[in-house]
């Protein structure tokens, strides 16, 4: 059996705004140098990948991007040192808190499998 972890920040009013989509595409900007090539990575289209930058700008009152615009050739964005922040803290967390949970997911995957086989070995008794 395996475990899966979400980890979704959540701003005063318990609204969403920062998980794995948007670690993903802050990333992949800071990789790419550009929103819309992350955004095609991704598979999101450039106005989801707009509204997800908007809504972690709006929680974080700043910018987590630099934008220059320019064309084929010379427009871009990079991250700002509030989303390079935001990014080091959040992939620490996720990481700290996976680690965690899948060192106790261990002692729940053992008693799952009791379990089952338990009741598999009832099951052919019968």
């Amino acid at each position: 059996m395996k475990m899966n972890l979400k980890l979704i920040v959540l701003n005063d009013q318990d609204m969403p705004f920062m998980g794995k989509g948007g670690r993903e595409l802050l990333q992949s900007i800071e990789r790419l140098g550009s929103i819309n090539k992350a955004a095609k990575e991704m598979g999101l289209s450039y106005a989801k990948a707009l509204k997800i930058i908007k809504k972690i700008e709006t929680n974080l009152h700043g910018q987590v991007l630099k934008r220059q615009i320019g064309g084929k050739e010379h427009g871009g964005a990079e991250l700002t040192p509030l989303a390079i922040e935001l990014l080091d803290i959040y992939i620490a967390y996720e990481q700290e808190l996976t680690a965690f949970a899948q060192e106790r997911f261990r002692a729940v995957d053992e008693r799952l499998r009791t379990l089952v086989e338990k009741s598999t070995s009832a099951e052919n008794a019968r």
